[in-house]
């Protein structure tokens, strides 16, 4: 599979990471984007209830905005 790391080590933007690990988005060739994020904590757990087989991570929306910013050019 062919990616390109938006945000992240070795991604286009990584300053945004200061080196280290940090939520990230991935695009894929095949036509799926994959966000790395936070887990949640417990109280996030009990609020926000994902269908069977799907899960939900935290990014800051600072992040989530960098990301569509840079998506939307591609």
């Amino acid at each position: 599979m062919k990616i390109t790391k938006i945000i992240g080590v070795d991604g286009v933007m990584p300053q945004l990471c200061k080196g280290g690990a940090c939520p990230s988005t991935i695009l894929a060739a095949n036509g799926n984007a994959y966000v790395q994020g936070y887990k949640l904590e417990d109280a996030e757990q009990r609020e926000l209830t994902a269908p069977e087989g799907e899960a939900f991570v935290r990014i800051p929306l600072s992040t989530l905005k960098l990301i569509a910013g840079h998506v939307t050019k591609l």
